[in-house]
This record gives structure tokens, sequence and C-alpha cells, in this order.
């Protein structure tokens, strides 16, 4: 499967905002703090914010320039043709021979182009295509696809081209518009381009992201820019570079910022007469997918472009700190003006708030409160169409919230601060980037970085951090994505750089209990009980937010099934509350696992660690090239007791074992009580983030878990309490 560079909409995980398209002559005709309250009141804000800097790594489909917008295709040399392997990477499943990306900020459309040779049986997978999209944003058009067969015959695609939902790496969800190409074999020669035609807004979003998973011979990238502003773009080596040197100056009307890392010392981007910014490369080489690494495009080599001009009644942004300072001064001057002083605010804080409560117990009381609003971000997106039918009023400040019973993700947050404030809270709104795509990059003047939306309250001498805005999200916890991440608070001055807490495995723990029974045939059964806290909770219920009993059902059957053997049946018997923001989500099961003891003679042999049967261990391979990235820091205990089949004893137990660095623990035990055999398991990963350095230890760690959860039980049969 080839998936097309593409913009992706933010549909995985816990979104801060609502996603509807900010129509470009309305945000023409706000004034700042329309503009600034907009961002807070409607759907627009979260779109961009998502938008943009997941066109940042990802970048909006595009394809050749002009000359490949034509029934035509370039031509097909005999080398290309003749060509046996990827000499950069002997033994690769294909290789792109041509690359062609072109952007068009006047005309507001993008171009792609990929001409791919298929060099091994694997590399057949090429054909099937899948070009990403954002619904009722994006529109893909002008869609051509060939291939060219070994003798340099071409079949021209032909066929129908599906809409389809693709799940990548992480849980990361988008649609695409996928085909397959006919009659590929080894030696083909695959070609497809498309134009991608979206909304004014998006211009300012551009980013060459320039390898893929197969080595590229060559890329060629374009962009027209828009007239009457400043471009200016960085160039990087991905967020495993520290060094860059960031410069802005005046240049005929423009300002170019870059770093100096992640191209060859002799490429950069090359503006021409006619404005075009280009650039060409060779042999670009794969970029390896590692399982648990960094978000992808943080660390390829990219190109980011975006516009530079001073905020409404600012000076001329002349470093980073300008920008971030003027985007601040901009961001709160809205945000006070949708808080406001409101009669309705200090009301709802009297009928909830005990003046004598402490600070703690107040902002409890605010947040279950206005976690009863009916939260549009996680909501499914409407068309304009279907918004309108049901006449949903924008909220044009917190009282309108209050009154109208809905909002935004964000407009809760903005609420929860006014509501803290007036019951004598020091609060403020935090922005802060996403971590689950991004990174922030404070030389990337895109304030679209800062995606998601908390609230920062002071309570007593701590500060806390919290997130209403997010469905489900209890008191205490933010959305993983939010944490450790680096953000701006807003101020009249221009705000403050505060990066968020770290996150702790004891806000994502899962448990399983088992209280199970093995017969003379083999076979396991009993009652299973599966606890999730906090982050594992947050991620359950949001994933589900949108399935009906029966699907919420067959989620929780289907995830325990996968921890189990395969011919395991599972049966949901007691189904967790889903819609309460709690941090736990429970559910009890019944369970059937055939095969699993192990008849050889008079002995069984069994593995306890029923939860862990099926288990994928991570980091099997010797080497590792990018950074481990896990979620969050997590722990996971287990305990289940086996009653014995009558007629059989335990012969021989495995030790207890242990394995421990200042990162990570994990300890396992199993012990025979009158006729009954107890495991016991506990697996605590406190770090999230490791340098490859610390992939040995890592590796080291994963191998004894596995050693351990593999070892085995041996009963053995009796007659008149005599051991055969």
């Amino acid at each position: 499967m080839f998936l097309a560079q593409a913009c992706l909409s933010g549909t995985d995980g816990q979104r801060h905002a609502h996603t509807r398209p900010f129509p470009a002559a309305r945000a023409r005709q706000q004034t700042l703090s329309n503009r600034v309250t907009a961002m807070l009141r409607t759907r627009a804000l979260a779109f961009f914010f998502s938008l943009s800097f997941l066109l940042l790594a990802m970048g909006l489909p595009r394809a050749a320039p002009a000359k490949n917008e034509k029934d035509e295709w370039p031509p097909i040399t005999p080398e290309e043709l003749a060509m046996k392997d990827d000499p950069a990477n002997p033994g690769a499943p294909a290789i792109i021979l041509n690359r062609e990306e072109h952007t068009d900020d006047l005309e507001d459309f993008q171009t792609e182009y990929y001409r791919i040779k298929v060099l091994t049986d694997e590399g057949r997978k090429y054909a099937d295509i899948e070009i990403p999209f954002v619904k009722d944003v994006t529109t893909i058009e002008d869609l051509k696809a060939r291939t060219v067969r070994p003798d340099g015959t071409a079949v021209d695609f032909k066929g129908q081209v599906f809409e389809k939902t693709v799940i990548k790496t992480g849980g990361l969800k988008f649609l695409a518009k996928a085909f397959t190409l006919p009659d590929v074999q080894v030696g083909s020669i695959i070609e497809y381009k498309y134009k991608a035609r979206r909304p004014p807004w998006t211009r300012y979003t551009t980013s060459w992201i320039l390898p893929r998973e197969l080595t590229t011979r060559r890329a060629h990238f374009s962009l027209r820019p828009y007239a009457g502003r400043a471009i200016v773009w960085t160039w990087s080596g991905g967020c495993a570079t520290r060094r860059a040197r960031v410069s802005l100056r005046p240049s005929a009307g423009r300002a170019i910022a870059w770093t100096w890392s992640g191209l060859p010392a002799n490429k950069a981007p090359e503006r021409r007469k006619d404005e075009t910014v280009h650039l060409e490369l060779e042999n670009i080489p794969a970029f390896p997918e590692e399982e648990y690494m960094p978000p992808a495009d943080m660390l390829k080599p990219h190109v980011a472009f975006f516009y530079l001009s001073s905020f409404p009644g600012e000076k001329e942004v002349k470093t980073p700190d300008d920008f971030w300072k003027q985007f601040g001064k901009w961001v709160h001057k809205g945000t006070e003006e949708f808080i406001g002083e409101h009669k309705a605010v200090k009301r709802v804080v009297a009928e909830i708030v005990n003046p004598a409560d402490p600070p703690d117990a107040k902002l409890r009381k605010l947040y279950a409160r206005v976690q009863q609003i009916r939260n549009l971000s996680s909501e499914q997106s409407k068309t304009e169409k279907e918004e309108k039918q049901e006449k949903l009023k924008d909220n044009q400040d917190v009282e309108d919230v209050l009154k109208h019973g809905y909002g935004s993700g964000p407009e809760i947050n903005v609420l929860f601060v006014a509501l803290a404030r007036a019951s004598g809270i020091d609060a403020a709104m935090l922005y802060v980037t996403d971590r689950r795509r991004w990174f922030f990059q404070p030389n990337l003047l895109r304030w679209g970085q800062l995606s998601a939306s908390v609230v920062q309250a002071r309570v007593g001498s701590q500060d806390v951090f919290l997130d209403p805005g997010t469905r489900f999200c209890p008191y205490g916890l933010l959305p993983w994505g939010a944490t450790d991440a680096k953000g701006l608070r807003p101020e009249k001055d221009g705000g403050v750089f505060v990066t968020s807490p770290n996150p702790r495995s004891t806000d994502a723990v899962f448990e399983r209990k088992g209280v199970l029974q093995l017969d003379r045939e083999g076979t396991l059964q009993g009652k299973a009980e599966v606890t999730f806290v906090g982050q594992e909770a947050l991620r359950r219920r949001w994933e589900n937010r949108d399935s009906d009993a029966a699907g919420r059902r067959k989620a929780l059957e289907d995830e325990v099934k996968s921890w189990l053997p395969a011919g395991s049946s599972v049966e949901l018997k007691d189904a967790p509350d889903w819609e309460q923001a709690a941090q736990s989500l429970r559910a009890e099961f019944q369970i059937r696992v055939p095969n699993f003891g192990v008849f050889t003679g008079h002995r069984v042999l069994l593995t306890p660690g029923v939860f862990q049967a099926s288990r994928q261990y991570p980091f099997q391979s010797s080497t590792r090239v990018h950074p481990i990235y896990f979620a969050y820091p997590l722990q996971e205990l287990d305990e289940v007791t086996i009653e014995i089949p009558e007629g059989y004893q335990v012969e021989s137990l495995p030790t207890p074992r242990s394995k421990a660095f200042p990162f990570c623990r994990y300890g396992i035990s199993r012990r025979s009580e009158g006729g009954k055999l107890r495991l016991e398991r506990r697996l605590v990963m406190d770090g999230y983030f490791f340098p490859v350095e610390k992939y040995s230890a890592l590796r080291v760690f994963y191998d004894a878990v596995r050693a351990g959860d593999e070892e085995q039980v041996v009963l053995k049969a009796v007659e008149g309490g005599q051991a055969k």
C-alpha cells in the first residue's frame, strides 16, 4: 500500500476543539477582538489549530507542476525500465523514481505526481494507493494513474476509487481516496497524479516533507506564494536536531527564515524571478519507520513555509520572540473580551460554591458544572447544511455558553476560567502543543502549533492544570497529548511560555483480575474483571464516544479477546459507565480458553499469565535509529487465581522474577495455595521518552519481561493422595 502525502483530519484521540472551516470572507470582515473571540467560540479555531500543525507535519496533497496536469506522462527512460534494485538500499521492495509536488497559494490548489518502480514481489503492495483528505474541505480532482509493464507497454487505470477510513500506527484515523492499479508485477512502473483543491485559509500551512518510506531518486518541490504577503520558510532535520540557526531579514519586501539542518550542504530552497520557490533533490534516503517512535514528521527533514506579518496594531515582526509576544497579546485581548463581566457567571458560582470551600473543592464543583455543557468538540464533524438544520447559534461570550448549554472545548475551558475567577481563584488559559503529533518549535512562526487548550489555576502555592473542555477528562488529569507540552499563557504584555506537568505512571493504569477454573480437558474458564484508570479510561471512553451499546460491548470484548490465546471466547457480563468523566472504567467478563493446559502423560503444562498469552513484545530488533517514545508512563497490574482440576497438584513453580531500572520495573510470582495457583504480576514504566542510547537497556528489560511471562507451571496427576 502506498500512502500519498496529504492532509489528515484530527480524528484520533482527544480533540481540544471543534472542526469546522472558517469562511474566508467572514474572517476578513472580523475585527481584531471578534477574530480572537471567534477563535474561542467557533469550530474554526479548532480546525485551523488542528489542521495547521498536521499540515506542517504532513502537508496537503500536492502533485506535479503544470506539465503533469495534462493528459500525458513524462517519458520513461530505458534505465528506469531496466532497473532491478535500489543501489542505496539493496533488497528494497520498490523505489520512487520521480516525485513532484507543487503548491499554488494564489489559486488554492496543490498537485502531486509519483513514479514508483516495483523491484520485488513485496513491492507489488504499492499498487494499492491511498490519498488522505479532509472531508468537506479537500477536494481531489484530475486523478490519473497507470501501470507500465516491464516491456514498456502501459495500462491506464479505469477502475473505481473508494473512500475509506485508514488507521495508522498509534491510532491516527483519516479518510482516504483508495484504489488499486491493475497488472502490477515485478519490474512494473506505477504512476499517478492528482490535484487537491482547498479553502484559502489553508494557504498558510505548506510544508515539504522530504523523505518517504522508499528511496527517492529525484524530487522537485515548488510553491507559488500568495501575493501581497511576506513568505518565510524554515528547513529542519527533525526533532532530533538540536542545532539551528535562524534569521529574519527583509528581502525585496519579503522576510526569509531558515535553520541549517536536514538538507545537503549545497541545497536550499531557491526563489526564482517569478517569485516561486523551488527545491530539487536527488537520492533522498528512505525514512525507516520503527515502533514507538516520536511523530514521524518531527523526525523527517522538512521545509516549512509561513507568511510573515505583524498582528493588527503591532510593529513589524523581526524575531520569533516578536511573533509570540504579539500572538499572546492578540489572544489575551480576545479571551478577556469573551470572558467579560456577566452576572450569569457570578450567579452560577453563588449557586454551586460555598465561600468557605477550600480552593480545590471550589474548582472541583465548577469543573463538574462546566462538564455538563454539551461539548461540540466531542461530536462528529457536521456539514454546514447539517449545522444550519440544527440551528446552533454561535457563542459570543461565556454567558452565551451558559445560556445555550453548548460550546466547543476551548469555549468550555474559557467558561471554567471565568467561573474560577468569580470564585476568587486565579486562573488563566494555556495553549499548548499537542505532542501526539508535534513538538513545539519556537522558530516556526505558526500559532497553529498551539493546538490544545488547558486551564492553569492557582491553588494555594501550587499550580494545577485542568481540561474540562475535553469530554470524559476527569478532574486532575490532562489528555496525554497536553502533558509535558510547551505552551503559551497569554497575558496583556504578550504572555509567558509554560510547560504542562509531566505524565505519571499512576495516571495510566490497567488492572486485570481473573478467578478461573481449569478442567480435566485443559479448558480454562471463569470471571475476568478489568479496570482502566486515568489515561487508559479516558482513551477508551473517547474512542467509543459515538458507538452505541452494542458497539461498545464489541470493542471491549474484542480487546480482551486480543489478550487471550487464539480460539478464546469472551462475553461482557457487567458493562462500565461510559458517560461519566471518572478516573476509572470497570468491566466484568466471562472468558473461556480451550486447550489452555497442555497434557503430556501424567503432567499438565500451563502458562498462568493468561492475559499475556498473545502479547507482542516490543524491541526485538538489535538496532535502533530513532528515539523511543511511548504515549505516556503506564502501569500493568495482574492477579490471576486458577483452580486446579481435581486429581492434580503443582509439581513445579518458576521462581519469582524481578527486573528494575531507574525508569521501569517488573515483577512476577506464582504460588500454590490449597488446590489453587495464584499469579501476581506488575509492570511499571515511569518514562515515556528515551534517547537511542537507552534502547539496549529497554530491550534487556522487555526481554526479561517476556522470559518471566512465558515461564510455565507443571501440574502432576495424583491418585489417592499419591503422585503417579
